[in-house]
């Protein structure tokens, strides 16, 4: 559906409205702009735009919501999903925040194209963005994603879910989101902070409070470093082909609920997962793996398990249950 070009100013309100059938009211379109405005929320936004064949009340409406949903599934082609997103962006009411951003494309998207986005959506008071699709960096073996080089500011949520299987999908050094309370991460590559080998890519997340990182990896690095004295809820998940081929320090003397699923490497010093004792963490889940069950795998666990001593709720697989009888 093509999108008009100019602004459409947002018509006044009239109590009622009536059709040729007399009697009849459209109580709908008599609601105040700012109630439909937050009906058209719950819309994605290919709907949201075609409820200006509606009436005149409707006109334009669309360009004022403070969402942007989409997903490819609802278009033909790609290409129309993309184009029509880019629309939206240009023609959308400049002055009107942007809280929630949620894309979701099947197919490939160039990482030019999400920087526009984000750029587009921090500078409109985004507060949660929510991003999943495949990567496109053709002859490019390392790819960075997009740069945090000015703070946003508003952004409370953030949950990226990226695809490429040649290719390294790299963040910043620091994600720069001071008010950031939740986190969800899948596929994507921390690079180092410093010469050290060491990546912190959350050091400047004072609020985060929730975290879940899903087959991640480092670049340039050898230790991941959660640090967090607000971080409540830990999630540490990799893929079955990825051998846990680092360390993790986690520094979260707050952490409420932990779980970590995945294969364990034995060569590495996973024993120093947990920098300070976990008094309050109340809930724990463990499926770990291992390609051989070894004294060394036995050793990890049982460290991991003295620092659960304190908690409500501990689930195990059967095959952490006979590592840890090693």
């Amino acid at each position: 559906m093509s999108l008009q070009g100019d602004i459409v100013e947002v018509p006044k309100i009239k109590r009622a409205m009536y059709t040729e059938k007399e009697g009849y009211v459209d109580r709908i379109s008599s609601l105040p702009t700012c109630i439909l405005l937050y009906i058209m929320t719950f819309l994605t936004t290919k709907e949201a735009v075609q409820t200006c064949i509606l009436s005149k009340r409707w006109k334009g409406l669309w360009k004022y919501i403070p969402t942007l949903i989409a997903g490819n599934t609802h278009f033909r082609r790609a290409e129309f999903f993309k184009k029509f997103v880019s629309k939206v962006l240009l023609h959308r009411d400049n002055s009107s925040p942007l809280h929630n951003i949620a894309f979701k494309h099947g197919g490939y998207i160039q990482p030019q194209y999400f920087a526009k986005l984000l750029s587009y959506a921090a500078s409109h008071k985004m507060e949660q963005f929510k991003f999943d699709a495949f990567i496109d960096g053709r002859h490019q073996k390392y790819i960075m994603f997009f740069s945090c080089e000015s703070p946003c500011h508003s952004l409370k949520y953030l949950n990226l879910s990226l695809r490429e299987a040649m290719r390294t999908i790299g963040l910043p050094k620091s994600l720069n989101f001071p008010q950031l309370t939740e986190c969800h991460l899948k596929g994507v590559t921390f690079p180092s902070s410093d010469e050290n080998g060491y990546a912190e890519p959350f050091s400047t997340c004072k609020k985060l409070n929730t975290l879940a990182i899903d087959d991640c990896a480092l670049y340039d690095a050898q230790t991941l470093c959660v640090v967090g004295d607000k971080l409540s809820s830990l999630t540490i998940q990799f893929g079955v082909l990825n051998h846990y081929p680092f360390e993790v320090q986690i520094t979260a003397p707050n952490l409420n609920s932990f779980a970590f699923a995945g294969r364990l490497n034995s060569s590495t010093a996973t024993h120093k997962l947990f920098k300070h004792n976990l008094d309050l963490l109340q809930e724990a889940r463990v499926e770990a793996y291992c390609v051989e069950i070894s004294s060394e795998f036995a050793e990890i666990l049982m460290s991991w398990l003295k620092r659960f001593k304190n908690v409500n709720s501990l689930a195990l697989c059967s095959e952490t249950l006979e590592g840890t009888k090693t």
